[in-house]
């Protein structure tokens, strides 16, 4: 297992499915913390600026969904690696068409190794 020099956000309203992604991506060698809201996402942002790759829910209940606090970190460092999962495949590429810019898309349920495969864009 290679280890990343690179933190991750995980960003989703489902409890169980950030502590799910969580577990992953440490399985895989990554640091990685997490927000349940669109709200708290923007504030770890603002205080861990080593994070460089987010995997974002785009529907995250209350507040913002996951699109547009895709495109709100986007403006402020353009450079970060985004990946949005859903459940709904064309929500999702909805939600890519509207971003442009470097976006992978990840359907739910996902595996280990699809995960992996769609964080290798930015690792």
């Amino acid at each position: 297992m290679v280890k990343s020099d690179k933190k991750l956000l995980v960003v989703d309203d489902d409890h169980m499915m950030r502590q799910f992604t969580q577990g992953v991506l440490i399985s895989l060698g990554h640091e990685c913390v997490t927000a349940g809201d669109a709200a708290s996402a923007l504030l770890r942002m603002k205080e861990d600026a080593d994070i460089r790759v987010l995997i974002i829910d785009i529907r995250l209940g209350c507040g913002p969904g996951g699109t547009q606090l895709a495109k709100d970190v986007l403006a402020i460092k353009p450079d970060l690696g985004i990946i949005l999962t859903s459940g709904d495949p064309h929500a999702l590429q909805t939600a890519k068409m509207k971003i442009k810019q470097n976006v992978e898309v990840l359907p739910k349920p996902y595996r280990r190794r699809d995960l992996a495969a769609r964080l290798s864009v930015w690792l």
